[in-house]
């Protein structure tokens, strides 16, 4: 039973396990549901003072579909990387805003938000791409909050489904050997040893430029990405501050560069005034950018050639970790080759490397206290 107030003072409800406040101002009614007694009543004296200092806004008419409109352009759109940034629109066209587009945004409670991921799950989405919902749609009403929209994230309430573990499949020395041995046939044979060689991702690869490439010094410097979105080609900044170093290359590498930047000189007298003049290490014949489409289709042909299992692109970037953790190299070093924040975050995604690490470690240890 909601406790009797003055005029003007607004009301307090027990709505099943949580307590809905409400409060009429200026002919306006504003409502909102909290966990305990006391921050309603604590939310009721704030909306009474911002209502006395002339600070009180009238609630939102938007709705869930009109508010994530404006932050996918507002709030997402200037802070991720395009891919990111192309993948939360998808999300949010396809999968949000047909189930909770019509909501009112101040009106959407966590059981509808439970919905949706339930209904996903019977419609057959696999357990990841929910858990990608939730984070996408938690993100965006974390911003509701903080711009004062809602009083509080409705996401944080709903329990989203834990992720299967992506299994990664990795090379090999010998399976990586056979690989490069299978890509010179292929005119994208430089791009797949710096891909192996230097744990690049494949958008740092198409948007490296000659001006990021020391020869002489045997390093490369991440500066960009280069991705395709809705069928345009756009720069981005990598993923974070980590994100732009320096690589150091293996002399397999510089060599290979150093003949690939000779062939793609007699490439552009070739084309002629027909040569897109980009500055990129790795073009088309005419010095475009290469469609990503076109090196993944180059790397399953390479990979049957080999005669390896087909692994994604990205896979290459997790050999070339695994084949230098098992080397010995330092973490560290790994972790500022792949761009990294933390050390923490290198061997949280290789620890399937560590077993080996642990062994070899016992085994040096016994050798030195043997005196073998």
């Amino acid at each position: 039973m909601a406790k009797k107030r003055g005029r003007g003072e607004g009301t307090v409800y027990k709505v099943g396990r949580r307590y809905r406040a409400q409060v009429m101002v200026g002919g306006v009614r504003h409502r909102a549901y909290f966990e305990t007694r006391k921050e309603a009543l604590t939310w009721l004296a704030e909306v009474r003072l911002k209502a006395e200092r002339g600070l009180l806004r009238e609630p939102s008419k938007a709705t869930v579909a009109d508010y994530l409109a404006f932050w996918l352009e507002n709030g997402a759109k200037p802070s991720v990387r395009p891919p990111t940034y192309r993948q939360y629109e998808q999300y949010v066209r396809n999968y949000v805003v047909p189930v909770l587009g019509p909501l009112r945004l101040q009106a959407l409670k966590p059981p509808d938000i439970q919905a949706l991921y339930t209904q996903k799950l019977e419609a057959g989405l696999s357990r990841r791409t929910v858990q990608l919902i939730h984070a996408i749609l938690h993100k965006a009403l974390s911003q509701a909050v903080d711009w004062g929209l809602i009083s509080f994230n409705p996401a944080d309430r709903v329990k989203p489904p834990r992720p299967q573990p992506k299994e990664m499949q990795v090379l090999s020395p010998e399976e990586a050997r056979r690989f490069l041995e299978a890509a010179r046939e292929y005119d994208y044979y430089p791009l797949f040893v710096l891909a192996l060689t230097t744990g690049m991702r494949l958008g740092e690869l198409l948007g490296l430029k000659w001006a990021d490439v020391d020869l002489e010094a045997g390093a490369v410097h991440v500066r960009r990405g280069l991705y395709r979105v809705r069928g345009e080609w756009v720069e981005g900044e990598p993923k974070s501050a980590a994100g732009k170093r320096k690589i150091a290359l293996p002399a397999l590498a510089t060599a290979v560069l150093k003949e690939h930047r000779l062939a793609q000189l007699e490439a552009r007298l070739k084309a002629g005034p027909a040569w897109e003049d980009n500055g990129l290490v790795f073009t088309t014949a005419a010095g475009r950018p290469i469609h990503p489409g076109d090196i993944r289709r180059t790397l399953t042909a390479i990979l049957g050639r080999a005669g390896l299992p087909r692994i994604r692109f990205h896979d290459l970037r997790h050999s070339h970790a695994t084949l230098l953790l098992k080397e010995g190299v330092n973490p560290r070093v790994v972790q500022e080759r792949l761009g990294h924040s933390t050390v923490s975050m290198t061997l949280g995604t290789y620890s399937h490397v560590l077993p080996d690490l642990q062994a070899e470690a016992a085994e040096k240890l016994n050798r030195t206290l043997s005196g073998q």
